[in-house]
């Protein structure tokens, strides 16, 4: 799904861009808000596929897997046994424990952490808003993705290369935009 999600995010940036070119800014943001969630909900489906994937394998601990997957054990003292329960935990807390495991030499002040986070806040603002209307400029909007779109997929590269030793497929990295 995450391929998809990527594919989807850079047919919405495209769409934005003629809209934009077109001086149609309410569809254009329209687009680019799109693209915003395609993006980031690609860097999350990313990794649930890692974390199911790990789950079927069962190659890495029990609670590292149930970290990923927003899970964690108790002891139940009334019954005397391990429960499981739901237990949110933020994307990039499961994206620096990835990182950290697989990623060896990983710089967290590097430029693709940096732009990703500050993409993923970015995202968080839409989706929570303290505004009436969105006073985003287009041109703002196409600055954001570019960062924010070429620093998630290089996250994703970096994990996909510690984790499964291959990069993502060039159709992938090619929706980098220039």
């Amino acid at each position: 799904m995450f391929e998809e999600y990527l594919q989807d995010a850079y047919e919405f940036f495209i769409a934005a861009k003629k809209a934009a070119e077109a001086e149609d800014e309410r569809v254009a943001r329209r687009f680019y808000r799109a693209a915003v969630f395609y993006t980031l909900g690609a860097i999350e489906a990313f990794v649930n596929y890692i974390a199911d994937s790990f789950a079927k394998a069962e190659s890495i601990p029990s609670h590292e897997i149930a970290f990923l997957n927003d899970k964690s054990f108790h002891f139940s003292t009334d019954k005397f046994r391990l429960i499981e329960r739901t237990e949110y935990h933020r994307l990039e807390d499961k994206l620096k424990f990835l990182i950290r495991k697989f990623v060896p030499g990983f710089k967290f002040n590097s430029t693709s952490w940096c732009r990703t986070m500050e993409f993923k806040d970015f995202r968080d603002s839409l989706l929570h808003p303290r505004q009436g209307e969105d006073e985003t400029s287009t041109a703002e909007y196409e600055r954001k993705l570019r960062t924010g779109m070429a620093g998630t997929i290089e996250i994703m590269n970096r994990v996909s290369r510690g984790i499964f030793k291959k990069p993502l497929r060039k159709q992938i990295l090619d929706l980098i935009p220039e």
